[in-house]
């Protein structure tokens, strides 16, 4: 799944810019109350990208395990789907959404959707195979799969600050409530 890993690798550039410069930098939304249903999406994400940064470079899911990555991607599209819808009003107190990261979601989308589709030019006849996981490398250069293994180490990492930050957000508006009353 060559062209698929380095799409990727794109899509985890880009979305790592999108996390630094727009959600940490600009906005520093993993401390605004208004942001927590959008970082409870954003830590579904985490998980979401690590496991794709770890398949698509590495492994042949063939059978019910291809149709578990469609699944998958299935899943990330509805992630984005509530995170658009969410953006808007999360932001609003902080200027609404910037341009820029506008954008930069239409260019992720779109290359989301190349990537869904090499995936399945790709690899679509394992659909047929028997069900297995099998160990086999992309025809990439070693250290790309290295960098994605990383790449899905630190989105880990960020989807777990995220449900964590959320936590604290929600935990912090309880205790408010509770003292109005």
């Amino acid at each position: 799944m060559e062209v698929a890993t380095w799409i990727l690798f794109v899509l985890g550039c880009l979305g790592a810019t999108d996390i630094a410069l727009y959600h940490s930098f600009s906005h520093g939304i993993r401390s605004h109350p208004d942001a927590r249903g959008e970082l409870v999406v954003h830590s579904l994400r985490g998980p979401t990208y690590a496991a794709l940064f770890l398949v698509i470079p590495n492994l042949k899911l063939q059978g019910f395990y291809f149709w578990c990555l469609v699944a998958l991607f299935a899943f990330d599209v509805l992630i984005s789907i509530v995170d658009f819808a969410l953006e808007r009003e999360s932001r609003r107190l902080l200027g609404g959404l910037p341009s820029g990261e506008y954008v930069l979601h239409i260019i992720i989308a779109m290359l989301f959707g190349g990537l869904v589709t090499a995936v399945c030019l790709e690899a679509g006849a394992w659909r047929n195979e028997p069900t297995r996981i099998i160990y086999a490398p992309a025809a990439v250069p070693d250290v790309l799969r290295l960098v994605m293994a990383v790449m899905a180490l630190l989105v880990l990492i960020s989807g777990i600050q995220d449900a964590m930050a959320a936590r604290k957000l929600y935990a912090v508006q309880l205790r408010g409530d509770h003292s109005k009353k």
